[in-house]
């Protein structure tokens, strides 16, 4: 057996955490004892106690030398649940929470490790990581993400610590669907359409403006542009603004789905996901899209063209609005050859996104730190 304390900032089952659910619903057969802490309480927390986890909230707060009182409460929580439970490695799940993962460990004289989940610049590295504050481990989720991350970790972190291991997904829920497909365009009404869609945050970074350009520059009566998701908290005015614009250039052929919490009958429905962002580490609605079958069409975005390079779709420069229209307009002018890439797109997702795969890499790691 090994018990790990994962430590999280992320309340929900999505974007950080949905690699670490597949690692504590896999693991536990090879002998996983988890622990959950988390700054929140919320789905993730609620699924993990319904799988037996035992979990405990703290505010996980950052070291500050004018006010300690928090962070060293909060430490003492930790040592408390570490010596409750019998913890061998601590796994913090995001870099903002590996300050108070490693004053742990130190303090109880543990392994730690850390997965990225976003770009980290050479201050915060530094801070975070100089010296004996070193992690015993560094899990990069793609190759983008640890170039990102390079100018600010090398010399900082031993490269002899860093590893790669990619955001995973369970292959067996996220699936090619032909009845989700259909449902999905019945009920809006757009049998026949070539419909190409996204799933994110409305956030300036994600760019759907982008999108909505490239879309308007497209002759094609049949297309539908497909948009799920929502604004997060402060960036409501963007928001209300990129749909008010997508609504005045491509009229009725955007549709706006808002919130949706499976996504699984979406993604099915799709012809083309299109990505926009400016960066992503390792995006987990790319990965989603692959898995059901839908290929990918967009920009780099740091990490997305290794994720959906070769087989998956295509990558356009980043930023290139003319080009991604073009590449659009080229897509759905060949319908055969879109449907081929229905099935390049799936199997791109079981060779990188295989959560089981990846998961038995975890654990190899942890097995090489006990």
């Amino acid at each position: 057996m090994i018990r790990v304390l994962y430590l999280t900032i992320n309340p929900n089952r999505q974007s950080t955490t949905v690699p670490t659910e597949g690692w504590l619903r896999l693991l536990p057969d090879r002998g996983l004892v988890p622990v959950l802490l988390s700054r929140t309480s919320g789905g993730f927390q609620q699924w993990a106690r319904s799988q037996g986890v035992p979990t405990y909230e703290n505010p996980l707060p950052f070291p500050d030398k004018r006010h300690p009182l928090p962070f060293l409460r909060a430490l003492w929580f930790v040592r408390r649940i570490i010596r409750r439970h019998g913890i061998q490695i601590i796994h913090c799940n995001e870099q903002d929470v590996y300050p108070l993962g490693q004053y742990a460990g130190r303090l109880c004289g543990l392994p730690v490790v850390v997965s990225v989940h976003f770009t980290m610049n050479r201050g915060f590295c530094e801070w975070a990581f100089g010296g004996e504050r070193q992690p015993t481990r560094i899990f990069f989720i793609s190759h983008g993400n640890r170039e990102a991350c390079r100018p600010g970790v090398e010399g900082v972190i031993d490269e002899r610590r860093w590893r790669l291991i990619y955001n995973g997904l369970d292959l067996e829920r996220f699936v090619p669907d032909v009845g989700r497909r259909r449902s999905f365009r019945q009920r809006l009404g757009i049998e026949g359409c070539r419909v190409a869609g996204v799933a994110c945050a409305l956030r300036p970074r994600k760019q759907l403006e982008h999108l909505v350009e490239a879309a308007s520059q497209v002759d094609d009566a049949s297309l539908r542009v497909v948009i799920a998701g929502g604004p997060v908290s402060g960036d409501e005015a963007y928001a209300d603004g990129l749909l008010q614009a997508a609504r005045q250039r491509l009229g009725d052929r955007l549709i706006v789905l808002g919130h949706v919490d499976d996504l699984r009958e979406f993604y099915n429905g799709l012809d083309i996901f299109v990505n926009t962002s400016q960066e992503e580490a390792c995006s987990i609605s790319v990965m989603e899209a692959l898995a059901c079958g839908c290929p990918v069409l967009g920009y780099p975005s740091k990490s997305v063209d290794d994720q959906i390079l070769p087989g998956g779709g295509d990558i356009v420069s980043q930023d290139d609005t003319a080009m991604l229209a073009a590449t659009l307009r080229s897509w759905l002018a060949d319908p055969e050859r879109l449907a081929a890439r229905r099935l390049d797109a799936r199997r791109r997702a079981e060779k990188m996104f295989d959560i089981r795969l990846l998961a038995n890499q975890l654990w190899r790691e942890y097995e090489e730190l006990v």
